[in-house]
């Protein structure tokens, strides 16, 4: 199941797939025929149909009595993936990106209380870089609305919350399963939490012309592939506090792609030449809390 790159690299190329990723969720809604919660439904689904029949390729089945550790780490993913679907369709993805980076410092806080773990100073200096970064590249002249505003960073940080917790439950117990068994028992609650949307997902598609249906597809294999990147990432040689580091690539690459195609479609116009720089200065920083994290070792 290990892809052909160095692990360190995983986190990486996870960023690009969720800045694609929520960039297609946007895309698909401005149609308005297609709802977030549909497109929510739509990555939730696939991610059930790729991930939980891996069970019945695991070298062997976990004990009953410890089943309820990655079903737990699940339903803390699946809350993520409600808050972030529904930030991406409403709010601003130029910004909700960046604002996600704060992230690492849910990680860091919940590694200290669940694993009961020291995390090195490298560590701690590169989550409180990046929380900084992302708040400076949260700021712009073209604020949106104060509402709106107020939705999206609310949003963003639930979404961090959720995905911080599930992260480390994921750490903690990976040791208890093999690798196929775990990533099929975490998705479960992934599928399960959206039935109640699959009518009127159906009906949404029904309305929805080709190419709102190919951007939610778009976003929903992105995404997917971004949970299985990060999935073996912080389970794997990585970890949960480096893997969130490396993941903050995310908001540079989303500034670079909504900057560049917003010049070519309103549907994705954000930003002005102004915020672009201001979030770009924010970039710099997070490269710099990723290079420190990488090489200053105390």
């Amino acid at each position: 199941m290990q892809p052909p790159f160095p692990d360190i690299l995983f986190p990486v190329f996870a960023a690009a797939c969720y800045a694609f990723g929520v960039i297609a969720v946007k895309c698909a809604s401005k149609n308005k025929t297609i709802s977030g919660m549909s497109l929510l439904a739509m990555n939730n689904l696939l991610s059930g149909a790729v991930f939980i029949p891996q069970i019945f390729f695991a070298p062997a089945l976990p004990e009953i009595s410890i089943i309820w550790q990655p079903l737990l780490a699940g339903v803390f993913c699946a809350a993520g993936n409600l808050a972030t679907f529904i930030c991406a369709e409403r709010g601003e993805v130029s910004l909700m990106t960046p604002i996600m980076g704060v992230k690492i410092l849910f990680v860091l806080m919940f590694s200290n209380i669940m694993l009961h773990a020291k995390l090195p100073s490298s560590i701690i200096f590169a989550g409180t870089m990046c929380c900084a970064a992302v708040f400076l590249m949260g700021k712009s002249k073209g604020k949106p609305g104060r509402q709106k505003f107020r939705f999206t960073v609310f949003l963003a940080l639930c979404a961090c919350a959720s995905y911080a917790v599930c992260d480390v439950l994921m750490q903690k117990y990976a040791p208890n399963f093999s690798t196929r068994s775990m990533i099929a028992l975490t998705t479960v609650a992934m599928p399960v939490s959206v039935i109640p949307f699959i009518p009127k997902l159906i009906s949404e598609l029904k309305k929805s012309n080709a190419e709102t249906v190919a951007f939610g597809a778009i976003s929903s294999i992105m995404l997917v592939g971004e949970s299985f990147l990060m999935f073996i990432s912080i389970t794997g040689k990585v970890g949960a506090a480096m893997s969130n580091i490396l993941f903050n690539t995310r908001g540079i690459i989303a500034i670079a792609l909504i900057y560049a195609l917003g010049a070519k479609s309103m549907k994705l116009r954000e930003l002005d030449g102004n915020s672009a720089l201001r979030r770009a200065l924010g970039a710099i920083m997070i490269l710099t809390a990723i290079f420190s994290a990488l090489y200053w070792r105390q």
